[in-house]
């Protein structure tokens, strides 16, 4: 990217770093301008920091980076020259945009739902995920707080989440133990009963804090899993479903003027107003 930008063609261009190749894709649709080249190493938030810190220390002032926040929203962490999403990911944005509802009616069966009132039929839906993915961030925001050295990519959620149709449900000992189980070492003084007790803590303290709603500790991609799970039951009109699928969907179905009223569009109009 370094090279890149010392040609003609990019050297008077804003540069956003990116974390993957689908957010290069999300952004030319949502954020296009042809002042901006987005770009990434497609290697996740680190290396999208580090690649900004190079390319500006090369004397290219224009570059900014844009990831996940995660759990950084929630801790007050900012890094410089580096935009956060609003929620805890670019997923947790779109489902806050409204797309789940427009998924939802489009590969819904017609005999599951006509006897049903359709809006509380989605509410189902959408409270009954974002409840668990709820439940299962709060693991991931204490093992990011302390360090617990657990290990949650590639995690099979059939081990703790049972879907029944519309309704999903969740079971706690079955997450901890099912992620201690793939995670080899813990943090020294770390065992199941200890994690258990500081997960219980930590999800009793979150009632008074303002800012860890769901939107925040909820990880988008363990929605958009447990979604594809629902909708490869009865009441799907396609079974084939899978996490892949229904991201590339939520994508599609996004607004870009949704995109236009969120703090991260901002960050991006005041780079370019910056630098005009």
């Amino acid at each position: 990217m370094i090279l890149l930008f010392k040609s003609a063609l990019y050297a008077n261009k804003i540069l956003l770093v990116l974390e993957g190749e689908t957010d290069i894709s999300f952004f030319n649709t949502n954020a296009y301008d042809e002042r901006i080249h987005f770009d990434s190493p497609c290697c996740g938030k680190l290396e999208v920091i580090k690649a900004v810190n190079e390319i500006r220390n090369e004397g290219n002032e224009k570059c900014y980076g844009i990831c996940d926040a995660d759990f950084d929203n929630l801790s007050g962490i900012q890094y410089e020259n580096i935009y956060l999403t609003d929620f805890h990911d670019l997923e947790m944005m779109l489902i806050a945009g409204g797309v789940v509802d427009r998924f939802i009616d489009m590969f819904t069966k017609h005999s599951y739902i006509i006897s049903l009132n359709r809006s509380e039929f989605k509410d189902r839906i959408k409270k009954s995920i974002l409840e668990v993915c709820y439940s299962i961030g709060i693991l991931k925001w204490l093992n990011y707080n302390n360090h617990l050295l657990l290990r949650f990519k590639s995690m099979r959620y059939a081990d703790f989440v049972t879907v029944n149709n519309e309704l999903v449900e969740f079971n706690l000992d079955g997450y901890i133990q099912h992620v201690i189980s793939r995670s080899g070492r813990l943090a020294d003084g770390y065992d199941f009963e200890r994690i258990k007790n500081e997960y219980q803590a930590l999800l009793n303290q979150n009632v008074t804090l303002q800012n860890a709603n769901y939107l925040n500790v909820c990880n988008g991609h363990d929605f958009m899993y447990i979604l594809s799970m629902v909708f490869q039951g009865e009441l799907s009109t396609d079974r084939n479903m899978n996490k892949e699928r229904v991201e590339t969907h939520m994508r599609i179905g996004y607004h870009r003027d949704i995109f236009r009223t969120t703090g991260l569009y901002n960050c991006i109009e005041q780079a370019l107003v910056f630098h005009a």
